[in-house]
């Protein structure tokens, strides 16, 4: 399975429907700021399994804080970050703990706009950077078989 993960959108939706189609999703995440931009995509795309969390800028989107799930066999904790002290400096102790504490093998987040991957405490924590506007709009590809996932940053 092919998921694509984004985050901070920010009102232009044509980098993740780009992404998409490039590789061929089969399901994507969205972290937050931005939540509008969901409608274009599930237009485009309404066979497309959507798992989504508010961010800071998403005043009144109806969307959870937080998302608990599992995928394949991974599990896989979701927040925008700002609610989990992330911040430029990366300081990602308080998200590995949530991490662990929703018992995920996966922490996605946003927020910052810059692309991370790590892992911490033995949770691999995953920024995708902001696929809005940008210089550098980036995404995060997660391949999941066999309940095993890699994953790898990407730009657009």
């Amino acid at each position: 399975m092919k998921i694509c993960v984004f985050s901070d959108s920010h009102a232009y939706a044509a980098n993740m429907i780009a992404a998409i189609e490039l590789e061929q999703a089969d399901c994507m995440f969205f972290l937050g700021d931005g939540a509008k931009d969901l409608q274009t995509v599930q237009e485009r795309f309404p066979w497309l399994p959507i798992y989504a969390v508010c961010g800071n800028c998403d005043f009144m989107s109806g969307l959870e804080q937080l998302l608990r799930c599992e995928v394949e066999g991974v599990r896989i904790f979701a927040v925008h970050g700002h609610r989990s002290n992330v911040n430029y400096e990366y300081r990602m102790d308080t998200l590995a703990y949530q991490a662990i504490e929703a018992g995920a093998d996966i922490a996605l987040f946003g927020h910052t706009h810059k692309q991370y991957l790590s892992e911490n405490k033995g949770v691999t924590l995953i920024n995708p950077g902001s696929i809005g506007r940008g210089y550098y709009p980036g995404y995060a590809l997660l391949t999941i078989e066999d309940g095993k996932f890699d994953a790898e940053l990407k730009t657009i």
